[in-house]
Formats: C-alpha cells, sequence, structure tokens
C-alpha cells in the first residue's frame, strides 16, 4: 500500500509573515520557535505579525541541535502548552521544533525512539516558516538531531508541519548560504528520483526540482528576486519527493564526513553526489532516470551536469577542494565508514552498499 504524504497547506506569498496571525487563524497559545539571527533580522516584523496574540518565543535554537538542548527548551516552558509552534528558520530550527512537538506531546519519551513506525499524537498544530531554501524540513517527516557526537536521523509521518509557508522575503541574499542550501535541495531531488522506493509521483517532483535548481540557483546567487522565488518552491518540491520516497548513499556519506570533518551539510551530501551516481548507475532504472534528466538539462549524463553546474557556482567536487589534510583524511576513513554503515538513508539507496563500496567512494572523492 503506497501512502502519499502532504502538509495540510502550501501558503506561497511574498510578505505573508506580516500577516500570519489572520492568514492562519491561529489557535492559541503560540510557541515560536526560531533563533537570535533570525530575531534580529525579522524579529520587528514576527512581533507585529503576533500581536494581541498570547505567544511566547524560543529563540536560542543552535545549528544541529542537540537533544539535550531541546529537553532544556521543553523543560523551561514550565507548563505552557502550546496549541500551535510556529517555526521560522532553516532546517535546525524545524527539526528543533518538531522534536519540541513530541516533548511537549510525550514528556516522558526520548527524542531518539522517535521511529516511522508508531503514529504520533501531537498537541499542538506546526506551522513551518522556512528561511532557506533547500532543506525541505517544512514539508518532510524526518528530524535530524546530534546525541552526545552522533548525528541522528529520525522521521515520522506525523511529523509533517500541517502548515508550510514559503515567504522568499525571509531567504538570505548571501551566495555564501544560498549555495550549500540550494545544493542540498539539488541532493534531496536527485536521491528522491533513483531511491528504491521511488514513485511516478515522487519522480516528477524530482525531475522539475532539479531543473528549476540548475536554472536558478545562480541568479539567486546573484540578487535576482524571481530566481529566489523559484528555489524557494523547487526546496519545497524537493522535500515532498524525498519525503515521499527517500534520501540515499550521499546523505549517509555526507552525514558521516561532516560530523567528522565539520563541514557545512549541504556541501557535504553535494561533494558525494556525483560518485554516488556513477555507483548507482550500476543500477539499470536508475541509470536510465540519471540519462533522462541529463537530456532535459543539456547534458550528455548527470556527473558532467553536475560538474559543470558545481564549477559555476563554486560547489567544492572533491574533499582536496576544502582544504583537509590528505593524511588527516585518510586516518578518518575508517570512522567515517563506521558511521556512514549505521546510517538509516542507507536502506533506500537502489544498490546495495557494503563497507568496501564507501570506503572506495571515500577514497575517489578525495581527489588526484
Amino acid at each position: 500500500m503506497g501512502i502519499i504524504t502532504l502538509p495540510r497547506k502550501i501558503y506561497q506569498q511574498r510578505d505573508i509573515i506580516e500577516s500570519i496571525k489572520d492568514s492562519m487563524q491561529l489557535k492559541e497559545p503560540v510557541l515560536v520557535v526560531t533563533d537570535r539571527n533570525i530575531m534580529k533580522i525579522f524579529g520587528d516584523r514576527i512581533r507585529r505579525s503576533l500581536d494581541g496574540t498570547d505567544y511566547r518565543v524560543i529563540d536560542d535554537v543552535k545549528p544541529e541541535p542537540e537533544i539535550a538542548a531541546i529537553e532544556s527548551a521543553y523543560s523551561s516552558l514550565s507548563g505552557f502548552q502550546p496549541r500551535t509552534i510556529i517555526a521560522i528558520g532553516g532546517g535546525s530550527v524545524i527539526d528543533f521544533a518538531k522534536s519540541l512537538d513530541v516533548k511537549i506531546s510525550y514528556p516522558d519519551r526520548s527524542i531518539a525512539d522517535v521511529n516511522p513506525f508508531e503514529p504520533l499524537d501531537l498537541k499542538a498544530e506546526l506551522i513551518a516558516v522556512p528561511t532557506t531554501s533547500g532543506t525541505g524540513s517544512d514539508v518532510s517527516f524526518g528530524i535530524v538531531v546530534n546525541d552526545q557526537g552522533r548525528k541522528l536521523a529520525l522521521g515520522n509521518f506525523d511529523l509533517v508541519p500541517y502548515v508550510s509557508i514559503l515567504d522568499a522575503s525571509l531567504t538570505p541574499s548571501d551566495p555564501n548560504i544560498i549555495r550549500p542550501t540550494g545544493v542540498d535541495a539539488l541532493v534531496h531531488s536527485f536521491e528522491a528520483l533513483t531511491a528504491n522506493t521511488s514513485t511516478i509521483f515522487t519522480d516528477a517532483l524530482a525531475e522539475k526540482a532539479i531543473e528549476t535548481i540548475f536554472d536558478n540557483i545562480e541568479g539567486s546567487m546573484k540578487g535576482d528576486e524571481s530566481a529566489r522565488e523559484n528555489m524557494h518552491l523547487a526546496a519545497t518540491m524537493a522535500g515532498i519527493a524525498f519525503t515521499n520516497s527517500g534520501t540515499a548513499l550521499a546523505h549517509a556519506l555526507g552525514h558521516s564526513f561532516g560530523s567528522t570533518h565539520h563541514v557545512v551539510h549541504g556541501t557535504c551530501v553535494g561533494l558525494f553526489l556525483p560518485y554516488v551516481i556513477e555507483f548507482n548507475s550500476s543500477d539499470e532504472p536508475s541509470k536510465r532516470k540519471y540519462e533522462r534528466i541529463a537530456r532535459r538539462l543539456g547534458y550528455s549524463d548527470a556527473v558532467s551536469a553536475l560538474r559543470d553546474l558545481y564549477a559555476r557556482i563554486g560547489q567544492p567536487i572533491s574533499v582536496r577542494d576544502l582544504g583537509i589534510d590528505r593524511k588527516r583524511y585518510l586516518t578518518s576513513i575508517d570512522e567515517m565508514v563506521e558511521k556512514a554503515m549505521a546510517d538509516s538513508e542507507l536502506a533506500f539507496n537502489p544498490v546495495i552498499a557494503g563497507e568496501d563500496d564507501i570506503r572506495s567512494i571515500y577514497l575517489k572523492a578525495y581527489g588526484d
């Protein structure tokens, strides 16, 4: 039986944050989850939009949140019981808000116990307002949290936000943020396309997201507002695609590499994607999908398409490009292989990847 999971509503409108109270008919009390940078830039707009509402703000979310920080935030509520949680920020903020919703609903449960097989009866409706165009967290069932040095990729379909609000006026103009988040969305799309649970529904979303990102990421980095709008929607399309199919080997490799060498997530998964495409091309259905999307992009093959795009936007194609010492990198490979093999994303890869396969990709990815 196939189940397609979507948000209840998706709003796409510039500056809609200004009228969120009236547009959403919020159930009170409301908890706003965000970070200090967002409040510094957009705090006045957020406060004006909630004027007259019974609300509280948690604004100290850090990148790649720790379970301990989520537990602490829950304790700080001191009995405050929100009926609506509004997450305003990037993937870490939205994942934090999802996790907090679990704690509010199940105070005695550990976040690490979240799984796809046990339904959740959440006490607060979650509204996600993504401020980056990449993670897809606003429409995904997943959360990524850290637990004492381990990166945990967890998920449950009841964690798909009730509403996603796409307001491109909140997205960054810094190309050094647009690049990795946009590449992250691109990898979501490519992996959703060939995941072993993909369908024609997810294929359609993934293919269009890939085309849109290829056509708009450069313009978005250069300040084109129309391109920023398109990138924002493409990231959400990619999020819907991978929520209903899965991400795979590039994410397993990237999670492990990023946590070991402290490199931004989108940069990591993007770096490994071309090598994963080469590996997965031994699977004939995946190879045909790669060939079809390459033709639609105007290239002979998908790896060439990625290498050309990466060169134009400054995305690293090898570990060497990141300035990581070769000896240090080689010494870390055993640790990275062990972490990657334990990553749940491997289950969705179209080709079974063993320890030797993962080690080989890590070695090849360093570069000449």
